[in-house]
């Protein structure tokens, strides 16, 4: 088992980690010794043949050859334990026991050469075997190094033979040679046991370093199984804000086109009152579908940015018209700043950015009003958007721009919106590679502002062409849509502007019904049944034909993926739910020529070409 398997197993315990720990510290040990041993039973064996060859000079040859032959048994036997041994895999307290058994055998077996010599050679075949003894077990210690007491229990028995074989041969160089096997055995053992702490040190090292990678590996893991989780949760959100808003569009378009027919027909002041609430309350859910639509516009990624010169104060002028009367029914002053300024910037996201800023300060302002400006600060200018408003804590600045976050309304009031409108000016800003800056003052308002660059040149003085008076009298529609209330309202449209309009559910009830006639205008939705998309409608219905007829698109779908296989179609796209003044400004400037629809053409919902 490694560390990293092991690495769950860990006791919390710190008694328990630290047995943990020295029995892992152990093991380590027994496998380097493991390890070791084999050599070092080879080593032993060539030095007991030399011992042979050195002995046959001052002992009995066939008395060494004995002693020989039971070392080469013992290595035998040693290295046959050694064979069955799993250090990694066994009980480490059995396989150590083992080890100093085998190291004792070994220890034992050059010991016995003392004896042999006692009983069996001359006075100085000691002396030859103190020298043996002693430069074996000093080539053991790089064996035993690892395990300090089975070298110990080796040098003791190995030694301890010698040791008695000086102290029963007697004679006037006993004591000192006594002593000097002392000496020996004491600082072998000193240095052992230096070796074994620089061991055991050196394995505490390399297994803190394998927790400290193991950990560092499920720690990582861990974290991309977050990152997995939030990235899948995140697409999870995206395809439901898809599907919701596409689900949302569908009715409310509907409802938009059959209110937009029953305005125009004969009704009392009571039935001009409900029409009014009725065409207020379509109006709030559009707006909050047009967020939705928004922010999923800026993740699928379909936003592009196209900066071009532009004056400021017209769109100024636009944005006071638009929300010049919400103010008025709200009791609030609306002012905007007259200025000459020019800027160079996407027009469109910033017209959205000023939207959003708008639309925010009248939500949040009770009394007072809202104040638009354009300051000049050298090669830059900035957009502000002042309100008498509530304010916003400093410690708010940065939550404000986060995705559905709301201040001041924790009962969720969706008259206050959804709390995705900075979010998507921070998306913008980023596109744009601008700045946005905020400065507030709690009970006494915001000022938000947009910097862009100042445009020095002259402007190109282009009107936008008028469709008010454009007569739709005879032009020939097919709406294709997989919703009836939708096919029927498009239908009572079409037909009070004097359009002659055909409907179809699908492309090949599209064919059945034009059969040779070919319509001046497709309108279709862009996702249908069975898997079919607005942009295979197309293609058949422009094969078949074999005339590019213009075409708008129109979905609720707000899926990024969809969107962007929108953008590949030759037509305009509007997001449900349109309403009778964009779709009938779409539809002039595309039987007008005003709008040549290119390949990559993409319309947003009010008409204008979508960045």
């Amino acid at each position: 088992m490694t560390l990293s398997e092991a690495l769950p197993l860990i006791p919390r315990w710190p008694w328990a980690r630290r047995r943990w720990e020295h029995d892992e510290v152990l093991r380590e040990q027994v496998t380097l010794l493991r390890q070791n041993f084999p050599m070092t039973l080879l080593a032993s064996l060539a030095t007991a043949l030399g011992t042979l060859w050195v002995m046959a000079r001052v002992a009995d040859t066939q008395v060494v050859s004995i002693w020989l032959v039971s070392h080469a048994l013992v290595v035998i036997g040693v290295y046959a334990t050694l064979r069955g041994m799993a250090p990694q895999r066994d009980p480490v307290l059995r396989s150590a026991r083992k080890l100093m058994a085998c190291m004792a055998a070994m220890g034992l077996s050059w010991g016995s050469l003392g004896f042999v010599v006692l009983y069996w050679g001359s006075p100085e075949s000691v002396i030859y075997a103190i020298g043996i003894v002693s430069t074996v077990s000093s080539g053991a210690l790089g064996l035993g190094a690892p395990l300090y007491r089975a070298y110990i229990t080796y040098l003791t028995c190995a030694v301890g033979g010698i040791f008695a074989a000086v102290a029963m041969s007697g004679g006037p160089a006993m004591w000192p040679a006594l002593f000097l096997v002392l000496v020996y055995y004491a600082l072998t053992g000193l240095q052992a046991s230096t070796g074994d702490t620089a061991t055991r040190r050196s394995i505490a090292l390399k297994l803190e370093n394998e927790r400290l990678v193991a950990e560092l590996r499920a720690e990582s893991q861990r974290a991309l199984a977050a990152q997995e989780e939030a990235e899948r949760a995140d697409r999870d959100k995206s395809r439901f804000l898809a599907a919701a808003s596409h689900d949302l569009r569908q009715p409310l378009h509907a409802m938009g086109l059959f209110l937009e027919t029953l305005q125009r027909s004969p009704m009392s002041p009571h039935q001009i009152t409900v029409l009014g609430h009725a065409q207020a309350a379509s109006s709030a859910a559009v707006e909050m579908l047009t967020t939705l639509l928004d922010y999923s516009r800026l993740e699928a990624g379909v936003v592009k940015v196209r900066p071009s010169a532009f004056a400021v104060q017209p769109l100024l002028t636009a944005l006071e018209q638009e929300f010049g009367v919400q103010a008025d029914n709200a009791g609030l002053v609306y002012r905007t700043h007259e200025t000459s300024t020019a800027a160079y910037a996407d027009r469109s996201l910033v017209m959205l950015v000023m939207h959003n800023f708008i639309s925010n300060a009248l939500r949040y302002t009770q009394r007072g009003g809202v104040l638009i400006a354009c300051r000049r600060r050298g090669r830059r200018i900035a957009l502000e958007v002042w309100d008498t408003g509530a304010g916003i804590p400093r410690s708010q600045w940065d939550n404000v721009f986060k995705e559905f976050h709301q201040l001041g309304n924790p009962e969720r009031d969706r008259r206050k919106g959804l709390g995705l409108g900075l979010a998507i000016v921070r998306r913008l800003v980023r596109e744009m590679g601008t700045a946005v800056e905020l400065n507030s003052r709690p009970g006494k308002g915001s000022v938000f502002r947009l910097w862009l660059d100042a445009w020095q040149g002259a402007l190109e003085d282009e009107a936008p062409p008028s469709f008010n008076h454009f007569d739709l009298t005879g032009l020939h529609v097919l709406a294709i849509d997989d919703d009836e209330s939708v096919r029927l309202g498009m239908q009572a449209l079409l037909q009070s502007w004097g359009c002659l309009c055909t409907t179809a559910e699908s492309s090949a009830d599209a064919l059945d019904h034009i059969e040779d006639s070919t319509p001046d205008l497709i309108i279709t939705d862009f996702r249908l049944r069975h898997e079919e998309t607005g942009k295979q409608v197309l293609q058949a219905l422009r094969a078949y034909l074999g005339v590019p007829v213009p075409a708008i698109i129109m979905t609720g779908d707000t899926s990024p993926q969809r969107l962007r296989d929108a953008q590949t179609t030759s037509a305009l796209l509007l997001h449900k739910p349109v309403s009778t003044g964009q779709l009938r400004d779409a539809i002039v400037q595309l039987i007008s020529g005003a709008v040549p629809a290119p390949p990559d053409a993409l319309a947003t919902a009010n008409g204008e070409e979508a960045p």
